[in-house]
């Protein structure tokens, strides 16, 4: 890893393992690490916040909430902007009533902070968010950009969320006329464009979950900047979700730097798996 930290210059984060923590009569233990590095650029422009990961009373109460969030490095103030997206969210998920619709809450929330960016930044900053909070042993999502969300389970790796770039959009396309070109799309010039983002005015549109999903033991969540996701294949993610947290995310990032990406973009990843509690 030596000749790779000078290729890519870059400063690193793993937290050490955290305690495991059991909600009570839920059936499930969580265990959660994270990874960040700033790749081939200058400056990092991710932020990321795991809330209540170690503290047992906490997710009794509250649950579980994790949030990455990749600013925008061709915009002015896109680290700014994404950490001022973690705090709201983390604002947002202290805020939560049980009693009330989680969905529209998160959805109301992430708009309000998008509105508030940008009225703070005047539109010269914006960034991705991808979120999860776990309560009572079921998951609530939302994302905005093209961060990433995968859920392991069975044996599988499964993308959780829709990405907001032209490339889905031009894949619509394509399935709409004959003959279909999925190489096409990928390679048009704007296929990595968003088309939607937290900070823009006006935001109205965000991939999320209507119902809450309920984990079983065994499940994997990893939230990740598509300085993961855009470089690593489905199979190499499987293999660092596969193994313990804080070994996954160390996984994650030597695999990011073996791949020798050229402008390697920051990467960030929130890793949390479920075990049973017998």
């Amino acid at each position: 890893m030596g000749i790779l930290d000078g290729l890519f210059g870059r400063r690193r984060r793993v937290t050490e393992d955290l305690e495991t923590v059991k909600l009570e009569g839920g059936g499930l233990r969580f265990r959660a690490a994270n990874v960040q590095g700033m790749g081939d650029r200058e400056g990092q422009e991710d932020s990321f916040a795991l809330c209540n990961a170690a503290d047992a009373a906490a997710l009794q109460r509250e649950g579980l909430f994790a949030v990455v969030a990749d600013g925008m490095g061709g915009m002015s103030d896109g680290k700014a902007v994404s950490e001022g997206a973690v705090d709201a969210l983390t604002q947002l998920f202290r805020a939560l009533r049980e009693e009330g619709d989680v969905p529209q809450q998160l959805r109301e929330g992430v708009f309000a902070a998008s509105d508030g960016l940008f009225e703070r930044f005047a539109g010269r900053g914006g960034t991705t968010v991808v979120a999860v909070r776990i309560f009572d042993n079921a998951l609530h999502w939302i994302s905005v950009g093209d961060s990433a969300i995968f859920l392991k389970r069975n044996g599988g790796v499964f993308q959780l969320n829709r990405e907001h770039t032209c490339l889905n959009d031009l894949y619509l396309q394509e399935l709409a006329g004959e003959p279909i070109e999925k190489q096409r799309a990928e390679e048009h010039e704007d296929a990595r464009r968003l088309t939607a983002f937290v900070g823009m005015q006006d935001l109205h549109t965000a991939d999320q979950s209507l119902r809450p999903l309920p984990l079983e033991p065994g499940d994997v969540l990893l939230l990740c900047s598509d300085g993961i996701s855009g470089v690593l294949t489905p199979a190499e993610l499987l293999e660092a979700m596969s193994l313990e947290p804080q070994e996954g995310c160390a996984l994650l990032e030597t695999m990011v730097l073996e791949k020798r990406v050229l402008e390697q973009d920051n990467y960030t990843g929130v890793m949390i798996a479920c075990t049973t509690t017998r």
